[in-house]
């Protein structure tokens, strides 16, 4: 059974409140995956939170509210590079 790690969407309000929510969804309370687009990627391959053998989801709720908070592009970087780091991990709801 893969280990599931939540992003509440409602909480971002722009890039900082995202790395923020990444880290705690991981690595809880003030936790660390990623500060930037190149620490997030390394981050998603493994050894920093979750299993090295990527057997994870990452349910990304109320997206649509992060995606307005961050910006349509930056949004889609995000989610491009979970999509190339961890194929099949990200379930946006």
């Amino acid at each position: 059974m893969p280990i599931k790690y939540v992003i509440e969407g409602h909480r971002i309000t722009g890039p900082a409140a995202f790395w923020q929510a990444v880290g705690e969804a991981v690595n809880g309370p003030g936790g660390y995956f990623g500060r930037n687009r190149d620490a997030f990627a390394d981050c998603l391959s493994g050894g920093y939170g979750t299993p090295q053998d990527g057997d994870f989801t990452i349910e990304w709720r109320d997206h649509d509210v992060s995606r307005r908070a961050l910006g349509t592009a930056f949004f889609d970087e995000l989610v491009e590079i979970m999509e190339e780091r961890a194929p099949g991990a990200l379930r946006l709801c």
